[in-house]
């Protein structure tokens, strides 16, 4: 299926249904009236590999899985790794191919159902629908993971966008802002204990530029009140999400010359690194959530666009 161009007259969203209905561009028209990238645009016009996207949804499970081993009510399972560190990782739609409800100029509705695949990465069957509406100042994204098994599973979602570190203004020292109550100390991104507050939780809580600071870390935002401000184009990016998107992962890589890279992620999700395991465990506000049949499980992620 063709890409879907959703446009209002300040924003441009860019859907490709065949890639887990990821986003390929997310931009806002600048001050000379044309479009800029507020996201990583993707490269390929006709992308293949989810990490090309601008960004992509998460689900039904976020982040990595170790070995892509758990265990959920004694009982061991197994999804297949996918990632160079042996994990995992970021669940199994967002390589597969979402059919068309509907859409409109500005919005549109798609949907994935595992059993119509025959190589599904996960234990139990679910139907993932994910809608889209672009408003004037705001990018809505809506995601539904039903249970459509016989079995309760444990579930969790997120998503994935690259920000870009300048808007019309260079350099633009992006600040990255948040109700970060805690970081998770980890190993390979793996949490080895709760989470708790240091500097850098206090650093971006203060809404500080983000600068050379390298991250790929979890943190609890209970709120999921985060935001970007690109004080040089004037502009924000301002989450509005469910209560239950009640962490957040930082991903902000440097260059070989210890220069920040172009982009930098700031993830909405609903559940810790590795969180199917550390809920077995015992471990509280994992996030993870339990899908009976025939319930489902339902995020929203606003980006209010200010400036």
């Amino acid at each position: 299926m063709k890409p879907l161009t959703l446009e209002t007259d300040r924003l441009r969203g860019v859907i490709v249904p065949d890639l887990g209905a990821g986003v390929a561009e997310f931009s806002l028209r600048g001050p000379d009236g044309t479009f800029v990238d507020l996201w990583r645009r993707t490269a390929n016009s006709d992308p293949k590999y989810f990490n090309e996207l601008a960004s992509y949804t998460l689900a039904p499970w976020s982040n990595r899985i170790p070995a892509g081993d758990f265990t959920f009510r004694g009982k061991e399972y197994h999804v297949r790794p996918d990632w160079k560190d042996g994990s995992a990782i970021h669940g199994d739609v967002k390589l597969r191919a979402f059919e068309l409800l509907d859409r409109s100029p500005a919005s549109a509705r798609l949907r994935y159902d595992s059993r119509a695949a025959r190589d599904t990465n996960f234990p139990w069957d679910y139907v993932c629908a994910i809608r889209y509406e672009l408003g004037t100042s705001a990018f809505l994204t809506e995601v539904e993971v039903m249970n459509v098994d016989r079995h309760a599973f444990p579930v969790g979602v997120g998503f994935h966008p690259y920000f870009m570190r300048y808007l019309w203004s260079k350099p633009d020292d992006v600040v990255v802002a948040g109700h970060f109550t805690g970081r998770y100390p980890a190993a390979g991104m793996i949490p080895t204990g709760p989470a708790r507050g240091d500097e850098v939780t206090a650093h971006l809580s203060a809404g500080r530029p983000l600068g050379r600071l390298e991250l790929d870390d979890v943190f609890t935002c209970p709120s999921g009140a985060m935001s970007a401000l690109w004080p040089g184009s004037g502009v924000t990016a301002r989450y509005e999400c469910s209560p239950n998107l009640s962490h957040a992962v930082i991903y902000s890589p440097l260059r070989a010359d210890g220069s920040p890279a172009p982009s930098f992620c700031m993830e909405p999700v609903s559940m810790v690194n590795d969180g199917f395991n550390l809920m077995e465990k015992g471990r509280l506000g994992t996030g993870v959530e339990i899908v009976e049949p025939g319930e489902s499980f339902r995020v929203s992620w606003r980006v209010v666009i200010e400036g």
